[in-house]
């Protein structure tokens, strides 16, 4: 199915598939159990069923909830796809094989577990007791959920404070568009001051390229410079790249080894790097045309003044720790040869200003005429000016330039030529002019830092009246990362509030399972504060995933409780049995998701980066999510049972449960 989607196997559909277990095993698990419990209180019963009859019976019991839960877990993943740009491209596959898988495992579970019950346990004797591990399991539980029915408040209470106290703790995380590539490819980027030949960006470029290949953690490193004629990508001849391979050693302590090369770089006056994993640079340029985690972008109309507010800015910037690569883009004045074309005389020639710039553009930038066969191998043939010639104004204004009546004029009748000095380039964005401040991120996180650095430049930098300054790349995107998922989300929780109250029939109940997706948030950010204390696109989308567990436990227990309560039962007996009844189910379930998460929790390096933070929250959630779902929403129903269950019940302070009960 994925295949015929257009996806494959990678890492992130295979991320979808190890974190869809729990969900995929539950089906099974909750029909394969009930139907299990029913046959083994078959076998008790005085007047027993026939045993294909309580299969039917034990598996139409649950179909309902199995069907709703899974309609919720889907609807819980829709925000994924609604994210867009770097961020969609990356968890979109996840989410789909994630969805793929769970449709299938609900298509097994109506059909096929209930067969394979009906072949493997109708003609088989049953233990008539609970296994150790279920007593075991039982006996742990019952006193706390006792506790939690006689003193709901106290319940409540903790799981509210439970709840704030998460609140403040992820105000206090750090934040990062998505965790850092542990890639061994690095690209490092040079650029020379504008107005540098070719030869001296190669001289430059070659003595970098020999100190990285001494470096221990440098496997290869292999130099460009410039650009290749008739390439797409704006650079000029003062740029250079190097694509550097770390070797194992260098790859294991990938921080170590990038700060090293930034040392190297110190002893070369006037060339500052920017550093970053491939992955990351063609991401952030992406994001933000600069390849670098943060690029200010300072926009305005005059030139000089852009450059005196970058120079401010940077000057701000560089008194915020963490940042490195620091950069102010070179933008300084250089010699020009200036062509100024005459309208109306090149209109009394019949000429256009279209027509003379192919001929300016011919001679001095080259225009691809032929192609040359060498070798077995294609060459461009260009015509242009001789190097020597292009900087000769007398050269250029005798350029012929062909009239529509046959002939042949020089360039200097139709435009002015002088020399003179101008911007090596002008940036536009939205049609306004800008000037970028571009830097990387080193020990620290990227929300924390842009904050500093907003505080620095409003202190620091003074806007003259119609110059602006944007914060983009990384920063940018998650923040627009943060706010599609809350918005979808948002939607997201009024379809499950809908989809719950038809399975449910009850708005109070509704209300029940809803107050305890947010008890989900606990265990998660828990669990990233003890590891890396910074919250990503990927820690969010884990959250997600949690809401979907959450509802799902939610659900399960109180369509338990409905039914027992439709059939007369007091509300103390309907939630100690109740919840007896699902405790092993929703135990198995979230062990195995839990086990499916320890590989990516453990594993580090290369092709984990974004699924260990999920995974991470997943796995801290799961605990408290399942824990407290299991004493909270008991504690809500005595607490609020008024709404709940209207007429008389039994005090809860008369519980009093057998062994035999919960068999």
């Amino acid at each position: 199915i994925l295949n015929w989607t257009g996806q494959g196997i990678n890492t992130m559909t295979l991320g979808g598939l190890v974190v869809a277990i729990g969900s995929v095993v539950d089906d099974a698990i909750v029909d394969m159990e009930n139907v299990y419990r029913r046959l083994r209180e078959n076998q008790l019963a005085g007047n027993p069923i026939p045993p294909l009859q309580v299969v039917f019976n034990g598996s139409v019991e649950v179909r309902v909830s199995v069907l709703f839960a899974t309609i919720i877990i889907a609807v819980v993943f829709a925000p994924i796809f609604a994210l867009s740009g770097v961020e969609g491209r990356i968890f979109a596959p996840m989410g789909l094989a994630y969805l793929l898988s769970i449709a299938a495992s609900t298509l097994v579970a109506l059909t096929l577990t209930p067969a394979m019950c009906a072949l493997l346990l109708t003609n088989t004797r049953l233990p008539s007791t609970e296994t150790w591990l279920e007593k075991q399991t039982h006996k742990l539980y019952r006193p706390a959920l006792k506790f939690s029915m006689r003193r709901p408040k106290i319940v409540l209470g903790m799981a509210m404070a439970g709840f704030v106290a998460s609140l403040v703790i992820m105000l206090g995380l750090g934040q990062v568009f998505l965790p850092e590539f542990q890639d061994r490819s690095l690209v490092i980027a040079a650029v020379l001051m504008p107005g540098q030949s070719l030869d001296a960006t190669n001289q430059v470029g070659i003595a970098i390229e020999e100190a990285l290949k001494k470096n221990p953690g440098v496997e290869t490193a292999q130099l460009r410079s410039g650009r290749a004629v008739g390439d797409t990508e704006v650079a000029g001849v003062n740029g250079a790249e190097i694509d550097v391979q770390l070797s194992e050693e260098g790859a294991k302590d990938r921080e170590e080894t990038i700060e090293t090369i930034r040392k190297e770089f110190e002893k070369i006056p006037g060339v500052v790097p920017n550093i970053g994993g491939f992955i990351s640079h063609r991401m952030d340029e992406v994001l933000s045309g600069v390849r670098s985690a943060i690029a200010v972008k300072i926009f305005g109309p005059d030139l000089e003044q852009l450059r005196t507010l970058g120079q401010q800015v940077q000057s701000a910037m560089g008194q915020v720790s963490g940042l490195v690569d620091l950069q102010l883009e070179p933008q300084v004045p250089i010699k020009q040869v200036q062509i100024q074309f005459d309208r109306d005389a090149a209109a009394r020639y019949g000429l256009t200003i279209g027509e003379l710039s192919e001929v300016v553009e011919t001679a001095l930038n080259g225009r691809v005429v032929s192609q040359v066969l060498e070798q077995q191998q294609t060459f461009d043939m260009v015509v242009w000016l001789q190097e020597k010639y292009r900087n000769n104004i007398e050269i250029i204004g005798n350029l012929l330039v062909d009239t529509p009546n046959g002939q042949k004029i020089p360039l200097a009748q139709v435009a002015k030529i002088n020399y003179g000095t101008g911007p090596n380039t002008i940036n536009r964005e939205n049609v306004s002019r800008y000037i970028v401040v571009s830097s990387n991120v080193a020990g620290r996180d990227l929300g924390s830092v842009i904050k500093d650095i907003r505080e620095r430049v409003k202190q620091q930098v003074q806007l003259p009246a119609g110059y602006f300054i944007e914060y983009g790349g990384q920063f940018e995107a998650q923040e627009g990362a943060t706010k599609t998922l809350i918005s979808a989300g948002g939607l997201a929780f009024v379809a499950i509030a809908l989809i719950l109250y038809f399975a449910v029939k009850s708005i109070p109940a509704t209300m029940m399972i809803l107050i305890n997706l947010p008890l989900a948030l606990i265990g998660g950010v828990i669990s990233i504060a003890l590891t890396s204390g910074i919250i990503s696109v990927a820690s969010m989308v884990g959250f997600i995933t949690l809401f979907g567990v959450a509802a799902r436990n939610g659900l399960l227990l109180v369509e338990n409780y409905n039914a027992r309560l439709a059939e007369g039962q007091p509300l103390p007996q309907v939630l100690m049995e109740g919840s007896m009844e699902r405790l092993v189910a929703i135990l198995m379930t979230a062990l195995a998701s839990a086990l499916g998460m320890v590989p990516l929790v453990i594993g580090s390096g290369a092709g984990k980066e974004i699924l260990q933070p999920l995974a991470v929250v997943v796995l801290g959630g799961l605990f408290t999510s399942t824990a407290l779902t299991l004493l909270v929403l008991p504690a809500s129903y005595v607490q609020f049972r008024k709404f709940l269950v209207p007429r008389k019940t039994t005090p809860i302070q008369d519980i009093e449960v057998t062994q035999g009960s919960t068999a």
